[in-house]
């Protein structure tokens, strides 16, 4: 089974649920957007992203593609509305089948991005996620060498996905630091 998890109406929804043959559809929207015509021509469902916190927004969005992987292949499409952005973001953090944006009434296939964290890093992230900790609080509750906590920080501090105290030297998750924990 095909599901195609979009927030796309018109002539760009109608080109990509044809060209790839999408067997369920789940339109997203946000709270701003009403337009119950849609139901009846919808398969998967309509939800609503009733939040204005972008990470809970991220979270649900990442929760609906998790979903619908169970059931088989998971294509996102989006444009460049407010959800827009989150949706390419959920879409390659949770490896979907396909992504697809549109261009001037015309989908486009896009290359599938890939988020480069490791394990340790990923682990890095999650423990920084409740308190601000040092290397080697942080190298204690991964259960890495210190030294490799350092290389590991210092990757994600480029990523800008974790920031360092000059005070203390304690490291702390950046708000780009969270959308990658959900």
């Amino acid at each position: 089974m095909k599901t195609l998890i979009t927030n796309l109406r018109g002539r760009c929804l109608f080109d990509v649920t044809m060209r790839n043959k999408i067997d369920g559809l789940i339109l997203v929207q946000s709270e701003k957007f009403d337009d119950l015509s849609l139901e009846k021509f919808v398969k998967g469902g309509l939800i609503k992203i009733e939040t204005e916190d972008p990470l809970k927004a991220c979270a649900k969005i990442s929760e609906i593609i998790k979903g619908a992987k169970k059931h088989g292949e998971v294509y996102v499409a989006y444009n460049g509305d407010d959800l827009g952005g989150l949706l390419s973001f959920a879409a390659f953090k949770e490896g979907v089948d396909a992504i697809f944006t549109c261009f001037r009434e015309t989908s486009v296939r896009l290359p599938i991005p890939r988020l480069d964290i490791s394990d340790s890093k990923l682990k890095i992230l999650e423990v920084l996620e409740d308190q601000n900790l040092t290397a080697i609080e942080i190298a204690k509750k991964v259960g890495v060498s210190r030294a490799m906590v350092y290389k590991h920080l210092s990757d994600l501090i480029e990523m800008g996905l974790v920031k360092q105290s000059h005070l203390l030297e304690k490291y702390s998750i950046t708000k780009a630091g969270r959308f990658v924990t959900i």
